[in-house]
Parts: structure tokens; C-alpha cells; sequence
């Protein structure tokens, strides 16, 4: 007969082994993902840390729903790393709102965000942005001046690239009128006064950052922009694919804030191209944040590792026509090449974050808004 020392005895030895067996099985990798090079870099900790976690809720805008719909990333996540996604997609601005209300209210949905750099930066200053470098090789692999002065510690992570320009109709502008640089726009009033279309510059919603680019430029600045007005462009509302549509109607010969990934999916034939001029593209860029009070820290970290592979950078670029900031990846339009155009100096940092003084500014020169 078992004395009650001995049942103990035995069912401590019993859970002893389990403790050590369940351990163990976390130290290791899922059998499916022994050769996986995301399992492998964030190792079998974090891994299976993310498989009990089960979700993932990631914020982003239009690009990344085209993204996320083009490369079936829900499909891949549930496969390989046992992830359900649920995606919410709305304007930067508002899902910023949101996370900061989660934040405050201390009842945080979000994991992931990817979106503009205004937006992940005001992550950053509040203090709310997880810092942790995911292991991915092609993170480094960027392009360098994409990379520079960058807000926050590992904590703002760049990746796409929104490059600005110009826009023209191919049927009523010639060869010989394509402009090779901006100021052969304003010096040649005669061709253009009156046939250049631009997104509105007093307002962040607007045009505002090509102009802002170009206000800072050393070799256009405040005297360009005043000279520009004096060509009586029209100030059209609303995005780029509106631009990019009364171009096309034949409304204006020309456009500011013209962005290559509103040409690539139109039909062949479409009189519209994307033209930039020697000066360089504006850009901002896009990219993705975790959070330190995300409720599925350990799926955030999957995801962003996940992301920078040089597949889904690729796909990225495939499905939501926006240029990566990476040597390897293709462009669909020619002219999106971040290698083989020169981007402008990057908007001054306080000016980017505090735009109100530019706005003012741009309301002196083109109207009260």
C-alpha cells in the first residue's frame, strides 16, 4: 500500500516532468518552421510566445489593405506562425487618434502601425513606441538616406518611400516643354501661366510637403514659390488621384505632387506621365511602429521581422505601388527609381513636425485658405 509520502513523491515527479517537457517543447521550434529565416533570427522563444498569443491587430492605411489583400498575409500568417490578423484601415491621422485614445483610456487594441513618418513620430515623442530592432537583415540594407535622422531609438522603423514630383499630359505637353528642371516653369510664363494644377499647400491634408520641400531647397526656396503664384495655378482638392485625373482630362497641362504609384495600374495608352525634374522627388516616408503596451508584443515582433523580408518588401511595392527604399526592389514605373533620381534635402524635422508657421506662410502668398 502507497503511503501518502510516496503519491506525493510521485505525482511531484510527474509534474516535474511536465514542467520540463512543456520547457522544453517552448525552446524549440515548431517542426514547419525549422528552416523558416524569420523563426529562425527571432528563435523559438519569441516564436512560440506568438503562437500563444494567436492575433495580431495591425493599423494602416489604403497601402497596406492593397498589401495585405494582394500577398494574402492573412493567409501566411495563420499557416506559418499560427497568427489570426485583423486589419483596420483608415486615414493615418484618424487611426493615430484612436491609438492615442487607447492609449490614454489604458485599453491599447493596437500592435502594429504602419503609416507615415508624422504619424509613427508622434508615437515616438509620447512615449508609447516599443524599442526593439527586429533581425532583419534588409532593415540595413536600405537605402542610407532613408535611414538618416530617423526619430526615436529602433523605435520608428522606415521602409516605403512617398515620393512627390510632377505630372504631365503627354498629348498636350511636347518634348521640347517637358520640364528638366522647376524653373523652367516659372521662366517661361507664356507656356505656363494658367495650365499648372497643385495640390493645396496651406494644409497637411493638401499639398503641402512638396511645397515645404521646396521652400527649404537651396536652390529654390521662398523666391520660387512666389514666382510659382504668379503663374495663377489652380489650387485643386482633395489627393493625387484627383491631380492625376483633370490632368489626364486635359484641364491642366501640368501638376504638382504628381506620385508615380497613381499612374502604374492605369490602362496602356492613358496620356499622363510622371516627370521629375533634376532638382529631385519630394519624399516622406512610411514606415511601422510597435507599442510597448501592445496586447500581442511577442505577434508585433513576428509581424515587423515578417515585413522586412526582402519578399514582402517586394510585394509591397507589387500590390501597393509605392516605391520601397531598397537597391533590390523593382519599381512599376521607371521614374519611381529612388537609385537613379535625386531626392530632395529632407524637410528640417521641427518644420515637419510643427507645420503652422508654413501654413501661414503659404496663406500669404496663395490666399486665405
Amino acid at each position: 500500500m502507497k503511503t501518502t509520502l510516496s503519491i506525493l513523491t510521485s505525482v511531484g515527479i510527474a509534474l516535474g516532468a511536465s514542467v520540463a517537457f512543456n520547457a522544453s517543447a517552448a525552446d524549440k521550434l515548431p517542426a514547419h518552421l525549422m528552416n523558416d529565416p524569420v523563426a529562425k533570427a527571432l528563435g523559438a522563444k519569441i516564436i512560440n510566445a506568438a503562437r500563444k498569443e494567436g492575433n495580431l491587430t495591425v493599423y494602416g492605411g489604403t497601402t497596406v489593405r492593397k498589401f495585405v489583400k494582394g500577398h494574402k498575409v492573412a493567409k501566411k500568417l495563420q499557416e506559418l506562425y499560427g497568427l489570426k490578423l485583423e486589419l483596420l484601415v483608415g486615414k493615418n491621422a484618424d487611426l493615430t487618434q484612436r491609438i492615442m485614445t487607447e492609449h490614454n483610456v489604458g485599453r491599447v487594441v493596437v500592435d502594429f502601425f504602419n503609416g507615415n513618418e508624422q504619424y509613427g513620430n508622434r508615437f515616438v515623442r509620447k512615449g508609447i513606441a516599443a524599442s526593439w530592432k527586429p533581425p532583419a537583415t534588409e532593415l540595413d540594407n536600405l537605402l542610407p538616406w532613408v535611414k538618416v535622422k530617423v526619430v526615436g531609438n529602433n523605435q520608428f522603423f522606415p521602409a516605403e518611400v512617398s515620393a512627390q514630383a510632377l505630372m504631365i499630359n503627354t498629348q498636350t505637353v511636347g518634348a521640347k516643354d517637358i520640364p528638366k528642371s522647376y524653373w523652367d516653369l516659372v521662366n517661361n510664363p507664356g507656356r505656363w501661366k494658367g495650365k499648372i494644377a497643385i495640390r493645396d499647400p496651406r494644409a497637411a491634408s493638401g499639398g503641402a510637403w512638396i511645397m515645404m520641400a521646396i521652400r527649404h531647397h537651396p536652390k529654390l526656396g521662398l523666391d520660387y514659390i512666389k514666382k510659382l503664384a504668379k503663374l495663377k495655378p489652380s489650387i485643386i482638392s482633395g489627393g493625387s488621384k484627383r491631380l492625376r485625373n483633370v490632368i489626364i482630362k486635359k484641364q491642366f497641362d501640368l501638376g504638382f505632387s504628381g506620385r508615380g504609384e497613381f499612374i502604374n495600374d492605369l490602362p496602356k495608352g492613358t496620356p499622363v506621365e510622371y516627370i521629375v525634374p533634376k532638382e529631385g522627388y519630394q519624399w516622406s516616408r512610411g514606415g511601422s511602429v510597435v507599442f510597448k503596451k501592445a496586447p500581442h508584443p511577442n505577434a508585433a515582433k513576428v509581424m515587423l521581422t515578417w515585413f522586412y523580408q526582402l519578399e514582402q518588401l517586394q510585394a509591397y511595392t507589387d500590390y501597393s505601388g509605392r516605391a520601397i527604399a531598397h537597391p533590390k526592389v523593382t519599381v512599376p514605373v521607371p521614374q519611381m527609381n529612388l537609385s537613379a533620381y535625386p531626392p530632395m534635402p529632407p524637410i528640417p524635422a521641427d518644420k515637419f513636425a510643427n507645420p503652422n508657421d508654413f501654413f501661414k506662410e503659404m496663406e500669404g502668398i496663395f490666399g486665405i485658405r
